[in-house]
């Protein structure tokens, strides 16, 4: 007899044929039978009537790893039927940690994961270390964690040494059971790579059958280039390419979503292995630092702290976002569409937006931006509102996107974030 029976839901499979009502029983802990012939007995039997029973949900895109840790139960995923999640995207990834760059490695990821405790690690020994989760958990290895751990944060190509040393890390990670790389080139120390630093890593990941996604380098101004880059490292590679959470951000870039993913068709046509994957919001999440040009952050946390503090920096800055907008973002209509999400050293904001703060303190919203970062060490993690509800609906129709929410699992008291709880 069977242990459970799920009786009358309207099931659906995945498979993608209609729902039909019928019956699951269920024993060992695994799926006996799907039926439509009624009359089935069990130990325990649930009345699905009225009811829709599916697979759990895979959520492609999430960081995860960041909160797992603390909160392995995931009830914030659970609850919303997400049993599967994809982690160690946009170039992130909590290893490897060399010996004497965990330090490093935690500062880069402070604005992301402030709770979490750096340590020396492995990509296998973290593996073995991460706790049994209530979700399937599926590891990426991330471009940003390699490339700071081969060469800090050089705004350089790699020695012929560093790039063996990252495609000798990711190996190792691929090895221990990651399913791949992914990419931030947005930002960043991954940002200072050149395609042909991706194709590559991309050459490892095809001896191992490993996939590649990417954060591109631009979401705005430069967005349509930034997802032909991705999509030129799969075929280049013969390697499958996620494009994640594909978007248009930026005032001057609305309405091209249909056009842009006619690019990803296009590819698929010419026999590239590509999807998409999308948050359906118009707002974003990302450390604030993330918003300012590239050059900012040369040299690491404290080096571009210090050149904040500059009225040159600051010149050059106001010149950049007039000319080009927020980096990977574009135009705003305001600091206003600018929100803090996390501070840890200036918790009263949280909530405020970027533009309140400067009235309040009847500054400069630029150099209040620069004020802010000195202040929270760098560590600050902000809500940009920069998309247009159109283009979101667009790419959401798509049959090449996947839903992933780019956010975190997270219990389901205290306070939450949209994507990772309304997702």
């Amino acid at each position: 007899m069977d242990e459970l029976l799920i009786r009358g839901a309207q099931i659906v499979d995945g498979s993608g044929a209609p729902a039909f009502t019928g019956d699951v029983g269920i024993r060992d802990g695994r799926i006996r039978v799907v039926t439509t012939e009624p009359g089935g007995q069990a130990q325990r039997v649930i009345d699905g009537t009225g009811l829709v029973l599916a697979p759990g949900f895979i959520d492609i895109h999430t960081h995860s790893d960041f909160t797992l840790p603390l909160n392995p139960r995931a009830e914030g995923k659970i609850r919303q039927g997400v049993t599967t999640e994809v982690v160690g995207n946009c170039g992130f990834s909590v290893a490897p940690a060399l010996p004497g760059k965990a330090e490093l490695l935690g500062d880069y990821l402070a604005a992301s994961a402030p709770w979490l405790e750096f340590r020396e690690t492995s990509f296998a020994q973290y593996m073995d270390a991460f706790p049994a989760t209530s979700v399937n958990t599926i590891m990426q290895a991330g471009h940003h964690t390699l490339r700071l751990m081969a060469m800090g944060t050089d705004d350089r190509a790699p020695s012929d040494d560093e790039l063996r040393h990252m495609q000798e890390m990711l190996e190792e990670a691929l090895q221990a059971g990651a399913i791949g790389l992914s990419s931030g080139l947005f930002t960043t120390p991954g940002g200072y790579a050149s395609s042909d630093e991706m194709i590559a890593l991309g050459h490892v990941l095809r001896r191992h059958g490993g996939a590649y996604s990417s954060h591109v380098r631009d979401e705005a101004n430069r967005v349509f280039d930034a997802v032909r880059e991705a999509i030129s490292v799969g075929e280049n590679c013969g390697i499958h390419v996620q494009i994640a959470h594909l978007k248009l951000s930026g005032t001057d870039n609305w309405g091209g979503a249909s056009e842009l993913l006619g690019e990803i068709e296009a590819a698929r046509e010419r026999g590239v292995e590509v999807d998409c994957d999308q948050y359906p919001y118009t707002a974003a999440t990302n450390p604030l630092r993330n918003l300012l040009p590239t050059w900012v952050q040369a040299g690491g946390m404290a080096a571009m702290l210090a050149r904040l503090a500059e009225p040159e920096t600051r010149q050059r800055l106001r010149h950049d976002i007039e000319a080009q907008g927020l980096n990977n973002f574009g135009r705003i209509a305001s600091w206003d569409d600018v929100r803090i999400a996390i501070s840890p050293h200036q918790p009263q904001y949280a909530g405020k937006t970027m533009g309140a703060i400067a009235r309040e303190r009847d500054c400069d919203p630029l150099d209040t931006v620069c004020d802010y970062l000195i202040e929270d060490q760098g560590h600050t993690r902000i809500l940009i509102t920069s998309m247009t509800e159109e283009d979101v609906q667009t790419i959401l129709r798509s049959p090449t996107m996947l839903v992933g929410s780019d956010g975190t699992s997270l219990a389901p008291y205290g306070i939450t974030g949209q994507a990772g709880v309304g997702t």
